[in-house]
């Protein structure tokens, strides 16, 4: 007779031992495939998180210790209030970022976007804008903020999902004397694609605008995403629907020269938040650029803290799975090794007919095999039924054991002045535990594992023992 074949006789015979093994087999199963869910579960809302957030970080003129940087005075100015005289500086820096900077930048592997402005205070011609909720400099009043850009579709507040262009397109690198302003701007002045804005170009000795006008064609339409809080304080020229959008060049033009023709800060997306350090370390190996002359500064703190409570659940399950796994092992070996004992005059007979030690371990292991093989399938089920409500306990767990902070107040987009709500982060919301063929894969592979140490290590203390030392022991 086959060793399958007294396998199979010996756990429908044995009913009784066959239903205890297949329970304990089934719970053993059940935590093992809920705890490789929840993990999986784990990573892939790790996974979704950084690319909702990604990371980000700015690489800006060293304003403190750039051998570059230039501060030149301003005409003094009196105080109409008080009659006194307050001095004033222009500070600036000889060596900027260029357009060729910003692409070579955009090349590096990682990087989502490269943004980069020059903002300036602007008086559009006939350009009536929307009142803010706090009075202006008298000598500010029709200005809004212009902000000038090699491409609007990698500024910041356009790949933050601030802003939305609603028509037309974005400003390109190759644009020249072109603008992106809001539609409700647009609405109230009665301007549409293809209208001209007029400004004026600046003249610094002067400190004013001169009479040469610079006509710049609305090429877009945007509209914001977010609204002011209630009570939020913002001047006119720096409400969201007042800003106006322009190219490098233009920006340049209207600057009256004084300016070089690039950037002191650079806002850099980046795919993967965990890519963070090795993105920055790429672009610190750029050829080019003179690092005498900036800094950077990582800020990856939305991500960190929004991704601490999957972090620690991740950690937290790993640990359960070990312990899950090395208990199940050591009960099952001690529970079969009685059983083991209880069959040594079994075992006895097998020895004394000529069977070797061989095939009698390996009837062992099938007979445990085979209710081995149903109870983990049963645990397809059993785990779909627990595995999401106990890995949304634990990740609750988690974020008690975590950072304290306000994640969601730390996803609020920084957009200058305005005051903006802010918008929920994924981490705030469950994770989706669902039991996948491949985590059911991976309990067969480690179920087979234990069933094998566990038979071993049971069918050592009889299988050592010689034919006469079993029968002695019967005796």
């Amino acid at each position: 007779m086959s060793i399958s074949k007294r396998a199979f006789l010996y756990v429908a015979r044995k009913r009784g031992k066959t239903v205890l093994l297949f329970a304990i087999l089934l719970i053993m199963a059940t935590f093992v495939l809920t705890g490789l869910s929840i993990r999986k579960a784990s990573e892939a809302a790790q996974l979704d998180l950084r690319q909702s957030l990604g990371g980000k970080f700015d690489v800006f003129v060293d304003w403190s210790n750039s051998p570059y940087v230039v501060k030149e005075p301003v005409k003094d100015e009196a105080d109409e209030k008080t009659g006194k005289t307050a001095s004033s500086f222009l500070m600036y820096s000889t060596v900027q970022f260029t357009p060729e900077d910003i692409a070579a930048i955009k090349g590096i592997p990682g990087v989502k976007h490269c943004g980069a402005r020059q903002e300036d205070l602007l008086p559009f011609d006939g350009l009536s804008l929307f009142p803010g909720t706090v009075s202006a400099d008298a000598k500010y009043q029709g200005y809004t903020m212009t902000l000038g850009t090699c491409a609007t579709e990698d500024d910041e507040l356009f790949t933050t999902g601030t802003l939305t262009l609603a028509e037309g397109r974005h400003i390109s690198a190759n644009d020249t004397h072109t603008a992106i302003l809001s539609q409700d701007l647009a609405e109230r002045n009665g301007l549409k694609l293809g209208d001209y804005l007029t400004a004026h170009r600046y003249n610094a000795e002067e400190e004013g605008f001169t009479g040469q006008e610079i006509k710049v064609q609305i090429i877009g339409l945007f509209t914001p995403n977010t609204v002011e809080q209630f009570g939020a304080t913002v001047a006119t020229y720096d409400k969201i629907q007042n800003r106006v959008f322009v190219d490098l060049q233009t920006s340049k033009e209207i600057d009256g020269g004084t300016i070089n023709y690039g950037f002191s800060a650079l806002h850099i997306s980046i795919d993967d938040p965990q890519d963070i350090a090795r993105v920055v370390a790429d672009v610190k190996a750029l050829p080019g650029i003179d690092w005498n002359a900036f800094t950077v500064e990582v800020d990856n703190e939305t991500y960190e803290s929004a991704a601490a409570p999957l972090a620690t659940l991740n950690e937290l399950v790993v640990t359960l799975l070990v312990v899950i796994i090395v208990v199940s092992a050591i009960l099952l070996a001690l529970i079969l090794n009685l059983w083991t004992k209880a069959r040594i005059h079994e075992t006895g007979v097998f020895l004394s007919v000529g069977i070797r030690k061989s095939a009698i371990i390996g009837q062992y292991l099938i007979e445990v095999l085979l209710i081995a093989v149903l109870a983990f399938g049963l645990s397809y089920f059993t785990g779909n039924a627990i595995a999401g409500q106990i890995g949304n306990h634990l990740l609750e767990q988690s974020r008690q054991t975590g950072p304290e902070d306000d994640v969601a107040a730390a996803a609020a987009v920084d957009v200058g002045a305005d005051d903006l709500i802010p918008k929920p982060l994924p981490a705030e919301n469950g994770i989706q535990v669902s039991v996948g063929l491949d985590s059911l894969a991976q309990l067969y592979l480690i179920g087979l594992a234990i069933v094998i140490v566990a038979v071993s290590t049971s069918s050592i203390t009889v299988m050592r023992l010689t034919p006469r030392e079993i029968l002695s022991k019967m005796s």
